[in-house]
């Protein structure tokens, strides 16, 4: 929300709430305005038409809502905050049991069955290397701390 504000030039006051579905509850009650949230938690209050989706903040339109355009679409390049879901491991953890693990995760999320699951429940399933993993962290990192440099974003 904070990129949508500085990008639009708004007015907003962040209100903290405990979690998505309190913050969903008053979204869809009118006692708050607008809120950003991820497909998963939202998913229930948008198929039951209790709130309506404006725009994801995807780099590409979500296969589970086509007809919402991104921010960028909307006229927001900016605002693009896609969540990133990822398996760590300790760092001790010896190279062959990364190695070993990462195989039957990703043997896992090519089943159709396990990746029609994760995309119902928002999440697109990727499936790479441990080091395109961390290698994707890094960037995204990079590309976070520019953005709040260059919008000039204060994070309290």
């Amino acid at each position: 929300m904070e990129l949508l504000k500085v990008e639009a030039g708004l007015t907003m006051t962040h209100a903290p709430y405990r979690g998505a579905a309190p913050a969903l509850s008053d979204v869809a009650a009118g006692q708050i305005p607008a809120m950003m949230v991820d497909y998963a938690a939202g998913a229930g209050f948008i198929k039951g038409g209790k709130v309506r989706p404006l725009a994801v903040a995807n780099a590409t339109r979500l296969s589970q809502l086509p007809d919402v355009p991104t921010f960028a679409e909307a006229g927001y390049k900016n605002v693009e905050a896609a969540a990133l879901v990822g398996m760590v491991v300790p760092a001790a953890t010896p190279p062959d049991v990364i190695a070993t693990l990462n195989r039957q995760v990703v043997a896992a999320l090519k089943e159709p069955g396990v990746s029609k699951r994760l995309v119902d429940f928002g999440v697109e399933p990727v499936g790479n290397s441990p080091q395109q993993y961390s290698d994707l962290l890094r960037s995204e990192t990079a590309r976070w701390q520019k953005l709040i440099r260059d919008l000039k974003i204060t994070l309290d």
